[in-house]
């Protein structure tokens, strides 16, 4: 085996070695900087989304004061929920930011590093090789010697650059994804289980109750103006309008005994209505406290 051989197979060998290592580089700086951009973008759009929430929230609970009681109930409780779920939407947003952005933000460090680190072994491999050559300069006939120089200095330090580099990206994208699937699935089932209870609630909405009130309403508004216009007769029986006059004033107390008795048992029956018709939101808080 010729020195020159072994020279060139050395040179061979490290530059193939370079070459796979660099592609290793530029691939993971590509797609994983692609990959952050894009997961950073998700994120941001995210939070986005709970802000204008927010807003709905706010503009729920604005409508629901210039409703029935009925629809102001309903809408008061989807407010709430939804904003429930914008707390959980605000938690997701921060643990994308510190479990999946900032690792992949980091890989721009890393790969920088990498880099440095591979220009640093090349430069080694050529000093090696330059001693190399001196050995073969000093005693061309020394086989022995030379094939011991190249077990000792041989490209190994390339080849596990590469493998640790190639096995620490590997389970390092392992995690951040599966950090990113548990985070949505954390979220979306918070969400539906906060979904389905308002799903229920908004069901449960009785549209009739509020159009029976409104119309209830108009008719007293509009029975008091047409009583306001109406002229009592002149009569020469002053004694009989009289007696007439008291039996109405007794039929008109009756009917609003009977109505104050009604609104009662109406404001009663809304009470229960509105205390078994809770927002998750609510029932979570008071569960919370009976925890404590």
């Amino acid at each position: 085996m010729s020195f020159s051989w072994l020279h060139c197979w050395l040179c061979f060998r490290r530059d193939a070695q370079v070459q796979s290592m660099e592609q290793t580089l530029k691939h993971a700086e590509k797609n994983l900087g692609e990959i952050c951009s894009i997961l950073a973008s998700y994120t941001r759009k995210t939070a986005k989304l709970r802000d204008k929430a927010d807003l709905l929230v706010a503009q729920l609970f604005d409508f629901s004061t210039t409703e029935g009681p009925e629809f102001q109930v309903g809408l008061k409780n989807l407010a709430e929920d939804l904003a429930m779920v914008q707390d959980y939407r605000q938690a997701q947003v921060e643990r994308l930011e510190t479990r999946v952005v900032a690792p992949l933000k980091a890989y721009g460090d890393i790969i920088k590093n990498k880099k440095v680190s591979l220009l640093a072994d090349l430069n080694r491999e050529q000093k090696e090789l330059q001693k190399l050559e001196k050995v073969r300069q000093r005693s061309p006939a020394d086989r022995q010697t030379i094939v011991s120089f190249i077990d000792a200095h041989s490209t190994k330090r390339l080849e596990e650059t590469v493998v640790n580099f190639q096995g620490q990206k590997l389970e390092d994208i392992k995690k951040i994804f599966l950090d990113f699937i548990t985070v949505e699935m954390h979220f979306h089932a918070k969400a539906l289980e906060v979904y389905t209870h308002t799903h229920y609630n908004l069901e449960a909405m009785d549209a009739q109750k509020d159009l029976q009130v409104d119309y209830a309403d108009n008719n007293a508004c509009l029975g008091w103006n047409i009583s306001t216009f109406i002229l009592s007769p002149h009569s020469n029986l002053k004694r009989q309008a009289g007696m007439e006059e008291e039996e109405e004033e007794k039929v008109e107390q009756e009917e609003e005994e009977e109505e104050e008795d009604e609104e009662e048992s109406e404001a009663e029956t809304e009470l229960r209505a509105r205390t078994s018709r809770q927002s998750y939101a609510a029932q979570y808080a008071q569960m919370y406290r009976w925890q404590k």
